[in-house]
């Protein structure tokens, strides 16, 4: 578990490494077709039944974009911390750009835990800033209704990369 983080990053340099003269986007669409990105923040969760957790989410987030304004991922999350019960998030979200920066998504998922796992659903929104090349930091604001009751929210920074 303790390389994970360096393979995340390792992964996210491999894309950073391009043919000379390649293009600047990915598809003759004008925009590039996939987006990989990590993340780090801090979540917290509460059940109805009053239990409340938090704890520090790292994640993996995987976006193709099929056209400019629409797209489909992949999100793995682990959350860990003290007490917590929740140990993975895995969840497919459908993402719309509204304009260069922002982007909303929601999609369903499951959390992973020892306890059981959960059905979930996902909503998200992520304001996107362009770095250099490829590269872009985004601020994001997760919001999981999770089967049974709870919620959990999810507050952090993707660094990614287009390609």
């Amino acid at each position: 578990m303790a390389s994970y983080p360096v393979v995340v990053i390792a992964t996210i340099l491999a894309f950073d490494a391009q043919p000379a003269g390649a293009d600047e986007e990915s598809g003759s669409h004008g925009y590039p077709h996939s987006h990989l990105a990590l993340f780090a923040g801090a979540g917290f969760e509460q059940a109805k039944n009053g239990h409340k957790e938090d704890g520090v989410a790292l994640g993996l987030e995987y976006e193709y974009r099929f056209e400019e304004r629409w797209g489909f991922g992949a999100d793995v999350e682990h959350l860990s911390g003290s007490g917590t019960h929740r140990s993975w998030v895995a969840a497919l979200p459908v993402s719309f750009h509204a304009n260069d920066s922002w982007r909303l998504f929601a999609g369903p998922g499951f959390e992973i835990s020892e306890t059981g796992d959960k059905f979930l659903v996902r909503f998200g929104v992520a304001y996107e800033i362009p770095l250099r090349s490829h590269w872009s930091a985004a601020p994001e604001i997760l919001v999981d209704f999770i089967d049974g009751g709870a919620t959990s929210y999810v507050v952090g920074l993707t660094l990614g990369r287009s390609f």
